[in-house]
């Protein structure tokens, strides 16, 4: 299978081209390199992740570059299609583990002023923190209210902002789940606990949509569709449940 990874000038022609019709479920989205970075592991973890399924949902992931240009064009791909959940990583070379970031800042990150005029301070994640949390039990996670000042806040706000503005919904009442994780690097975190750790919070995303199991009635600029979006029993246990903690949520570390 083709690579669906690619850099922002291939993946801004295919996109142009693409049917919007195609049913593209989750959305992961990476960084490329930058600056003395030879490697970037949020694009390394989107790439492993292409093209496989989580709970009979296909991930979708691109690499974007980073830069203003990557931001608006990760904006045009929530608002694209009718995404079950949207996932977006970053690279932070100080972090200890992975840090899902819980909110986002109303910052732009190269220009003054905020992302969106007149938009609320802060805009939270519409991922579920408590299912994750209760499912989620890694010795690198933490859990952070701060996701900087440049690109990976901007991206997260702008996703965040555009599902509620917009009523991206995947249901009636349930908004698409968003979140954005920083990764470390790779000799913190190897690549294939990263992919395994980032593939668990998309089936939780999931699983904790608010969506019954019977029919999917997703909302997205003004289209629906119905499908079974729930994963069944026996796909839970052969998606990651076992031998992952289950614990409280408000077990949750904060930094």
């Amino acid at each position: 299978m083709a690579s669906h990874s690619m850099r922002l000038s291939t993946w801004l022609a295919s996109f142009l081209l693409a049917p919007r019709a195609v049913d593209a479920d989750v959305l992961l989205t990476g960084y490329n390199p930058w600056g003395n970075f030879t490697e970037n592991p949020s694009g390394e973890v989107a790439d492993v992740l292409n093209g496989t399924t989580v709970s009979g949902l296909p991930i979708v992931a691109y690499r974007l570059d980073v830069s203003e240009a990557g931001v608006l064009a990760a904006e045009e791909l929530v608002a694209s299609r009718d995404w079950d959940a949207i996932v977006h990583l970053g690279f932070e070379d100080s972090a200890k583990g992975l840090k899902l970031e819980t909110m986002a800042l109303n910052q732009r990150a190269l220009h003054q002023g905020p992302v969106v005029p007149l938009g609320p301070l802060l805009l939270p994640t519409t991922a579920d923190l408590g299912a994750v949390a209760m499912n989620t039990h890694n010795p690198h996670e933490l859990w952070s209210r701060d996701a900087g000042t440049f690109f990976c806040n901007e991206i997260y706000y702008r996703s965040l902002s555009a599902i509620r503005t917009r009523s991206l919904q995947l249901c009636k009442g349930a908004m698409i789940p968003a979140i954005f994780v920083h990764v470390p690097p790779l000799s913190q975190m190897p690549l294939a606990e990263s992919a395994r750790f980032v593939r668990d919070i998309i089936i939780d995303m999931v699983r904790s949509s608010g969506c019954n199991n019977n029919s999917n009635n997703k909302n997205s600029n003004n289209n629906s569709k119905n499908k079974n979006k729930n994963p069944a029993p026996n796909d839970v246990l052969a998606e990651g449940s076992k031998g992952r903690g289950s614990g409280p949520w408000w077990h949750i570390k904060f930094v």
